[in-house]
């Protein structure tokens, strides 16, 4: 009788969801100066600085401002609006969230109120807004992805396929919406591909499973991944000691022979060639997680609006 496993050791490793305390401040406030900088320019430079149209308006006075979901959504990014105001010098400006990140939303609903001078909200509308729109498509689009992964048991997992100078933000973004996030960068995970095979001149099954062993000797502490494009490389990869076997463009069928070769020896993630139109028959198939980088680059951004009160 062969004996399967309940699940893999490492499975809890991959259960990582990143919160908002765990993202570097300096990261966001360097992100954000240069969104300031977009929008009022540089000081010292021989170009105007600050809202000229504002200023023209003579817009004075105090006001309040609410944030409005236009359409249904997960709601991501309310967390931003404080340190917005922060870089922007919009001092005199209070944010009353409504809604955390994370939350479902209906069209009408009230996400945060913003009271302070109206010139100043004025000021960081746009910047708000682009990543609040931005960032709640993302999370959106995760929530979907999990709520058909999730009947069959099986995980979502986002990627490194992110917005350049965006990524921490983007897999926060994923976390809310209901994914755990992968890798966060070529720091805290090996993730043996492809490339680094053919870099590498690993062209045999048992090249294979001597350079994984290699690996693992000299890394034992660190998760190891191994990216295979074919079912005999399986074996191998797992004799070797890999923890996870990444199945690069596996057929639901060819998914389905995996799980009976590793018997829940290792982490089985599908990726490659998975969308939403076809990615409840990668579900069936019954691989630990599934992972796609179309939360972030195949979301579209969500209608939230400014509306004056």
């Amino acid at each position: 009788m062969t004996f399967v496993s309940a699940l893999p050791s490492c499975m809890d490793r991959f259960r990582n969801r990143i919160t908002w305390d765990e993202i570097d401040r300096d990261f966001i406030q360097s992100h954000l100066h240069l969104c300031h900088g977009e929008d009022l320019g540089r000081k010292g430079t021989d170009k105007r600085c600050g809202d000229l149209t504002t200023e023209s308006c003579r817009i004075s006075g105090h006001g309040e401002a609410r944030i409005v979901a236009r359409e249904k959504m997960i709601v991501c990014g309310t967390r931003l609006i404080p340190m917005i105001a922060s870089e922007f010098g919009a001092t005199s400006v209070r944010a009353c969230k409504e809604k955390e990140d994370g939350q479902e939303l209906e069209p009408g609903d009230c996400v945060a109120i913003l009271e302070g001078l109206q010139a100043e909200i004025l000021m960081m509308e746009r910047t708000v807004l682009n990543f609040m729109q931005r960032l709640s498509g993302v999370a959106t689009c995760a929530h979907r992805f999990k709520r058909t992964l999730e009947p069959h048991g099986v995980g979502l997992l986002d990627t490194r396929k992110t917005t350049p100078g965006m990524r921490m933000l983007e897999k926060y973004a994923s976390a809310c919406g209901g994914s755990y996030n992968h890798r966060m960068g070529l720091y805290d995970r090996i993730l043996i591909k492809d490339n680094h095979l053919a870099a590498s001149s690993v062209d045999s099954p048992s090249k294979l499973e001597r350079f994984v062993k290699d690996i693992r000797r000299n890394q034992p502490q660190v998760l190891l991944q191994v990216e295979v494009d074919e079912v005999d490389q399986i074996r191998p990869a797992l004799e070797g000691g890999a923890d996870a076997i990444l199945l690069d463009n596996f057929s639901p069928e060819a998914i389905v022979k995996a799980t009976e070769i590793n018997l829940n020896q290792a982490v089985l993630e599908a990726s490659g060639g998975i969308n939403e139109q076809n990615l409840s028959l990668y579900a069936q198939a019954k691989p630990h997680f599934v992972s796609s980088g179309a939360p972030v680059h195949a979301s579209r951004w969500l209608d939230l609006g400014l509306d004056w009160r």
